[in-house]
C-alpha cells in the first residue's frame, strides 16, 4: 500500500503577509500552516480521515475483543452470540478472513460519517457502512453472492465518487479487493467457468481502481496544476502553502525584473549548439518539455540567477528545436528558494519520483499503491525548482510556474502552419 507519512520542509522566508481585504485573494486550502508544503492527497491522508487511521490501527485489537467476547457469551447461552459463533465456525477460513476485511472497511466508512460535515458524501458513507456491514455478515453465511455484489458496487462507487483519493480511501478498496480475491478461491460449487473468470475479474477491478485514483488525483489539482498556489497540485508535486494569492508591489516588481533579465540572458541559447558549448546536456530533443540540465551549475551557490539557469527547456517543432523556458533549482534537497517574488515565483519540489538505474533516468512517479516500475527506485523528495517561460507572447500569468499547455500547443501549431 505504501501509506505515506508526510515529512514537511519549512521555508526560511515564508509568504505570510495576508491580502489587504482578506477576501478572494486568500487561499482556499485548509489544515495547513505557514512553512508547510502542500501535496496531492493521493500520497497522504486528508485531515478528515485521520481519525479513521487511528481506528484502523486499533481494529486488530477490537476484532480480537469482539471474537473473544462472542465466544464467552456463546458459552453462556446468549442466542445472538451462539448464532454468530456457529456461522463463523461453519465458514471456511478464506471466507472468515474475507468477512473481517469487509467488516473493517464498513467500520472505516462509518467513522467517516462523523469526521465530515454533513453532505451528500456523509450519506453515502453511512449507506456504504451499513451495506458493507451486511455484506461482511453475509459472506460467512449462504448469501455470499449478494455480498460479493455489494462489495463490487462499493468499489465501483469509489471510481466515480472517490475524488480526491487518499491513502485511507485506497486502503478500504484494497481490503475489499482482498476479500474478493479470497472469495474467488472456493471450488465447491463446481462452476468451473465462473471460477476461472473470478481472478480475472478481481484483476480488472484492481486496474480500474488504480486508473480511477489517477484520474481523481489529477482532477483534484488546480487548473494550472497547482503551481501557482492556493490549490492542490498534481500528483508527485509539492508547493509551499501560502496565505494569500496576490503579490505586494515589491514582489511583483521583483518577479518582473528577474523574468525579463532571464529572457535577455538566455536568448543566446535559442541555438542548442550554443547551449551544448556552455555545458548543457541537450541531447536529442523530443516533445514540448525537453529539459537540458547543466551539471556544472548544480550546487554552485547561485540561486535564481538569470545568467545561470540550471536547466533549459526546449520543444520540438517543424522548424527544429525552440527554447521555451528555463528551470532554476536550489542547491540541496532541503534548501528552499528565495521568496522575494511572493506568490508569483512559486517554487515547488517533487515527491515519490521513480528513478531508473539502467539507464539512469526518470522512470515516472510512484503509483497510488506505492510501487515504482521494475528496475527503478523511489526518490521521496527532490530539491526545490521553479520554471520561467520565455517564449514571445507568453501570457503574463504564465511567466512563472506552469505554462498553459493549450497556449503552448497553439504556439507550436502556428509555427507548423507557417512552415506549410
Amino acid at each position: 500500500m505504501g501509506m505515506a507519512i508526510r515529512m514537511w520542509f519549512h521555508t526560511e522566508q515564508p509568504i505570510v503577509v495576508p491580502s489587504s481585504d482578506g477576501s478572494a485573494s486568500t487561499t482556499g486550502l485548509e489544515g495547513f500552516n505557514i512553512g508547510d508544503n502542500v501535496g496531492n492527497p493521493l500520497y497522504s491522508v486528508v485531515n478528515e480521515h485521520l481519525a479513521a487511521v487511528v481506528v484502523l490501527l486499533l481494529l486488530p485489537l477490537l476484532t480480537w475483543v469482539v471474537v473473544r467476547s462472542a465466544r464467552v457469551l456463546a458459552s453462556r447461552g446468549v442466542p445472538w452470540a451462539a448464532a454468530l459463533q456457529a456461522r463463523v465456525a461453519d465458514a471456511p477460513l478464506n471466507r472468515r478472513i474475507a468477512g473481517i476485511a469487509v467488516a473493517w472497511s464498513a467500520v472505516l466508512h462509518g467513522v467517516l460519517v462523523f469526521t465530515h460535515a454533513f453532505s451528500f458524501y456523509t450519506v453515502l458513507y453511512a449507506a456504504g457502512a451499513a451495506a458493507l456491514g451486511w455484506a461482511a455478515w453475509s459472506i460467512v453465511s449462504a448469501r455470499r453472492r449478494a455480498a460479493v455484489s455489494i462489495v463490487v458496487l462499493s468499489i465501483a462507487a469509489y471510481w466515480v465518487l472517490g475524488a480526491p483519493p487518499d491513502q485511507l480511501g485506497l486502503f478500504t478498496k484494497l481490503m475489499e479487493l482482498f476479500a474478493l480475491t479470497l472469495l474467488a478461491i472456493p471450488a465447491a460449487d463446481g462452476q468451473r467457468r465462473l471460477r476461472r473468470m473470478a481472478p480475472a475479474g478481481v484483476v480488472c477491478l484492481l486496474v480500474f481502481t488504480s486508473l480511477a485514483s489517477w484520474i481523481g488525483a489529477f482532477a483534484s489539482a488546480g487548473a494550472d496544476g497547482g503551481h501557482h498556489g492556493g490549490e492542490f497540485p498534481g500528483p508527485a508535486t509539492l508547493v509551499p502553502y501560502v496565505e494569500r494569492l496576490e503579490p505586494t508591489p515589491t514582489e511583483a516588481a521583483f518577479a518582473e525584473e528577474v523574468y525579463w533579465a532571464t529572457v535577455a540572458a538566455v536568448a543566446k541559447y535559442q541555438d542548442p549548439s550554443v547551449a551544448e558549448a556552455a555545458g548543457y546536456d541537450v541531447g536529442t530533443i523530443r516533445g514540448s518539455d525537453h529539459h537540458a540540465q547543466n551539471p556544472g551549475l548544480i550546487g554552485d551557490g547561485r540561486i535564481l540567477d538569470p545568467e545561470y539557469p540550471e536547466s533549459l527547456i526546449y520543444a520540438e517543432t517543424p522548424h527544429g528545436p525552440i527554447l521555451v523556458g528555463v528551470m532554476f533549482e536550489t542547491d540541496g534537497i532541503r534548501d528552499t528558494g528565495p521568496t522575494d517574488g511572493g506568490p508569483i515565483v512559486m517554487w515547488h519540489r517533487h515527491e515519490n519520483v521513480c528513478f531508473s538505474l539502467l539507464p539512469p533516468a526518470i522512470a515516472g512517479i510512484e503509483s497510488p499503491f506505492g510501487m515504482c516500475p521494475l528496475g527503478s527506485l523511489n526518490i521521496p523528495y527532490t530539491g526545490e525548482m521553479v520554471h520561467a517561460w520565455t517564449l514571445p507572447g507568453v501570457p503574463k500569468e504564465d511567466h512563472w510556474g506552469h505554462i498553459d499547455d493549450e497556449w503552448l500547443d497553439a504556439y507550436i501549431s502556428e509555427l507548423e502552419q507557417h512552415d506549410h
